[in-house]
C-alpha cells in the first residue's frame, strides 16, 4: 500500500479507518458515494407516545380478559410433570420423591405413567479404513414418565418449586 504524501501517517490500532481490502465489497466500487447520515427529527414524538400508551392499555385489557376467562377453580387444576432421562433408577427415584411431596401436602397423584421409550441406534465402522462389514451398534434409550398432581394447594406448588430434581433428568411442568 503506497502512501500519497511523503509524510508517514501513524494510525492507532483498532481505529475506524480501514484499508481498501478490509472494506466490504459493496463499498469497494469506484462509483460509491459516501454521504453523511441525515438527522432524524423528533417532532411527532407526542403522537407516537400516545399510540404506545394506547397499545399498552389495550394489551393490559387483553391480559385481564384472558386471565378472567381462563381461571380454573383450584380443585380442578392439575400440575402435569413430565420427566425424561437415560437412567431408569434416577427416573424412578424422582417419581417417588414427587409422590412423597404430594402425599405430605395432601395432593392427589395420578401416575407415574410410563410413556414410550425412545431408542436411538448409531452404527459405527470398527476399522478406520477398510472392512465395511465390521460394524458396531450403539444405542441410547430415553425413558419418559408422566405424573399428574391434582387437588393443588399453594403449599403443594411451593414444595414442588423448591424440589431439586436429580442430575441427568429433564423435568417439564405445565398446568392442565
Amino acid at each position: 500500500m503506497a502512501l500519497a504524501s511523503s509524510k508517514t501517517a501513524v494510525r492507532a490500532p483498532f481505529s475506524g479507518a480501514r484499508s481498501v481490502a478490509a472494506r466490504p465489497t459493496s463499498l469497494r466500487s469506484s462509483n460509491a458515494v459516501f454521504r453523511p447520515q441525515q438527522r432524524i427529527s423528533f417532532a411527532p414524538v407526542a403522537a407516537v407516545s400516545a399510540d404506545i400508551t394506547e397499545f399498552e392499555e389495550m394489551a393490559v385489557d387483553q391480559e385481564q380478559d384472558a386471565s378472567s376467562s381462563a381461571a380454573v377453580p383450584a380443585g380442578q387444576a392439575k400440575l402435569r410433570v413430565r420427566m425424561r432421562g437415560y437412567d431408569i433408577g434416577i427416573l424412578s427415584k424422582a417419581c417417588e420423591q414427587i409422590k412423597v411431596i404430594a402425599g405430605m401436602t395432601g395432593a392427589k397423584i395420578a401416575g407415574p405413567v410410563m410413556l414410550p421409550t425412545k431408542k436411538r441406534v448409531y452404527c459405527v465402522l470398527r476399522s478406520p479404513h477398510v472392512n465395511k462389514d465390521a460394524r458396531e451398534h450403539f444405542e441410547i434409550r430415553i425413558h419418559n414418565r408422566l405424573i399428574d398432581v391434582g387437588n393443588l394447594s399453594a403449599q403443594t406448588v411451593q414444595a414442588l418449586m423448591e424440589w431439586v430434581p436429580p442430575s441427568g433428568l429433564e423435568v417439564e411442568t405445565s398446568i392442565v
